[in-house]
């Protein structure tokens, strides 16, 4: 939901939080408590937790993602948390209500313009995209340090909120409704929760009972304080006519107001006051509800006789005001804000959501789609019939890059929905705006997902489906890397032209780092000046082969090692690679670049050769022994011959507009 100017209103308001500092505890005090160490619990939201720590850290997105040294700083984050006592439980969110899926448009289209922004900026914008794979990354890490994790059945806050009233602790997110529900032990929004590399965390919770002090509110008006100020259940149109008739009301700043540099309250911060002024009047939400309609008629009554009520600019469609739809939309608003206890129990093996698909929502169906092992994009393909191919960074001027990876994503439909649907509807970006397009199915070979539970498809018939959509792994690789190798090998196979040997070997040498070099290599937010747009396309595809392998392996239940990406991308390492080797001469340029980055050639070149030799008719240029030890490029470079490059991201734009079309 969120309300709108409540948080920068409450960043003024010192007096309504609380700080909080912890360090992990000594032998002595632990000790001192009988041997116990402390448990202080957390319930969290986890995409708000997601995307704070991949925006608040120094990654570079324009790259692609740095998925291992994105790994890396969860894991210190959370191990500090861990360490002075704190256990989390985190809530994702499930699948998609249709009721937000306007809004999930407009907020992917506004990423493109941000993505547009990121890749022709030369400096940091302020803004980021989350890579595709991040959230994997992130779920990895989680899982390694055993926090607990569920997914809800759509979206998680309502749920985060209850999980904390019903368990005693703080609630954490990023949202302004937190502001609002009864959380008796208080609200941190996420920024507010800081762990720090000497091991300390502090925090600053809100507190609800000095807020509304302050204000000389009731708590129990809060809510309808939100729906009156302004939020996604109270159609502007119908709250506008109150904000009007309040305009002119005179009123008093709390105790305690801070404002940065002395700054006048804005108009949003008076709003809030003069909604909280006039609500503290009334001892009840009923007659508080009571007195917004009566004085919104009678603004809007004035406003009709004066000819002034119209449309504001932009507003397409004006929802007529009556004084029965303000008291619906508040009522209905206020009960959103309600904390009901069944939602605490709403992780459970039971859920509300129900498919058509043979395997409906089985026991072991929900238990894999709570703890992860059944991604919430297959349960929404399970539930809706719909797949999201979320924004990344490419080259929004060509076409988008995810129908590269709709074949593989097509057989795991088929698994998932086994024949119960013939099509599933795909959001995807094309040209500046998401628009959908329908997809078939994959074949019917491909091994159902009922079946697979039941034991009639045996893990390696699930392997081999997967194997069969890919094409086999390389032989000779190592086996953490064997899905990531099948995925390298379709994209060279799909990408549309020619692959040079230097794209291919900025991607192994990327696989093949030391995690400790990785965690310490410094990156920059902006955009490199060597950056290739068309190699951030490429670059790009490869990633949504690697999420659409990954769902497919899913959907067959895992037959094989899953793919982890902190092990197999690095966007800022391979496009480094490739910037300086692209057109490098000597014979050691490349032995000497190994060696930098600490990559034993050996291994590199077995595992390049080993990719290599299965796509040698798409590859354009080579890696060669020599005699007395090492590698080096071969007799034609890096890039093949010395020719005019050819346009690979053209190339790709034609493939994936025929693989748009074939599927869908």
């Amino acid at each position: 939901m969120g309300v709108r100017g409540l948080t920068a209103f409450l960043d003024k308001c010192p007096f309504a939080w609380e700080k909080l500092a912890l360090k992990p505890q000594t032998p002595e005090e632990i000790e001192a408590a009988g041997g116990k160490s402390r448990i202080i619990k957390l319930a969290v939201d986890g995409y708000a937790l997601l995307y704070h720590l991949y925006f608040a850290g120094n990654f570079n997105c324009v790259c692609g993602g740095q998925y291992a040294q994105f790994a890396e700083h969860v894991r210190l984050y959370v191990q500090t948390l861990q360490k002075c006592g704190f256990s989390l439980f985190v809530v994702m969110d499930g699948t998609v209500n249709p009721a937000k899926e306007a809004t999930i448009i407009t907020r992917e289209n506004d990423l493109i313009k941000t993505v547009r922004q990121l890749t022709y900026s030369d400096k940091y914008i302020g803004k980021k995209v989350l890579p595709i794979l991040a959230k994997q990354a992130f779920l990895d890490v989680l899982s390694e340090l055993k926090v607990k994790v569920a997914h809800a059945d759509a979206e998680s806050d309502v749920i985060v909120g209850a999980l904390a009233r019903a368990n005693g602790c703080c609630a954490v997110s990023k949202d302004s409704d937190f502001y609002v529900f009864e959380l008796p032990f208080g609200y941190i929004p996420i920024d507010n929760l800081d762990a720090s590399r000497t091991g300390a965390v502090t925090a600053t919770r809100f507190s609800r009972g000095k807020f509304c002090a302050a204000l000389k509110l009731p708590e129990s008006h809060l809510p309808l304080l939100a729906s009156a100020v302004g939020n996604d259940y109270v159609p502007p149109p119908l709250i506008r006519p109150l904000h009007v008739a309040l305009g002119e009301v005179d009123v008093a700043l709390p105790p305690g107001w801070s404002a940065p540099d002395g700054k006048d309250p804005s108009v949003r911060d008076l709003l809030i006051l003069r909604v909280a002024g006039m609500l503290g009047k009334h001892e009840t939400v009923e007659g508080g509800i009571k007195a917004i309609v009566e004085m919104a008629k009678a603004q809007h009554e004035a406003d009709v006789a004066a000819g002034a009520e119209a449309p504001r600019e932009g507003e397409e469609e004006k929802e007529e005001f009556t004084p029965e739809r303000l008291s619906e939309a508040l009522a209905a608003s206020v009960a959103q804000y309600a904390l009901n206890p069944k939602h605490a129990q709403a992780l459970g093996a039971s859920t509300e959501l129900t498919t058509q698909a043979p395997c409906g929502m089985s026991q072991q169906i929900v238990g894999a789609f709570r703890d992860g092992r059944l991604d919430r994009q297959l349960a929404n393909v399970l539930v809706h019939r719909a797949f999201w191919c979320h924004v990344l960074v490419e080259d929004v001027d060509a076409d988008c890059v995810w129908p590269i990876g709709r074949p593989i994503r097509a057989a795991a439909y088929r698994a998932l929905l086994e024949g119960s649907a013939a099509e599933v509807t795909e959001y995807a970006r094309s040209g500046l705006k998401l628009e959908s397009v329908q997809v078939a199915v994959g074949p019917a070979s491909i091994p159902g997902l009922s079946s697979a539970i039941a034991g009639k498809a045996s893990q390696e018939d699930r392997a081999k489906a997967l194997w069969g959509v890919l094409g086999e792994p390389v032989p000779g690789v190592p086996e953490h890397l064997s899905l990531a190798s099948a995925c390298v090998t379709y994209w060279v196979k799909n990408l549309g032209g020619t692959t040079t040997a230097v794209e291919l070997a900025s991607v192994v040498a990327a696989m093949l780092q030391k995690r400790e070099d990785q965690a310490m290599r410094q990156s920059k937010e902006a955009r490199p000046p060597w950056l290739q747009m068309r190699l951030v396309h490429r670059f790009a595809a490869l990633q949504v082969i690697f999420a659409s392998a990954h769902h497919l392996s899913q959907a067959l239940l895992c037959p094989v090692p899953p793919l982890k990406p902190a092990d197999v991308v690095d966007g800022e390492f391979s496009h480094r690679f490739h910037h300086l080797q692209f057109r490098a001469k000597g014979v050691s340029s490349l032995a000497d670049q190994l060696r930098k980055d600490g990559i034993e050639w050996e291994p590199f070149y077995k595992c390049y050769t080993a990719i290599a030799a299965s796509v040698s008719t798409y590859l354009r240029g080579s890696i060669v022994e020599q005699m007395d030890g090492g590698i080096m490029w071969g007799p034609t470079g890096p890039e093949g011959k010395d020719e005019a490059r050819e346009e690979g991201g053209s190339q790709l734009a034609k493939k994936t507009g025929q693989a748009s079309a074939g599927a869908g």
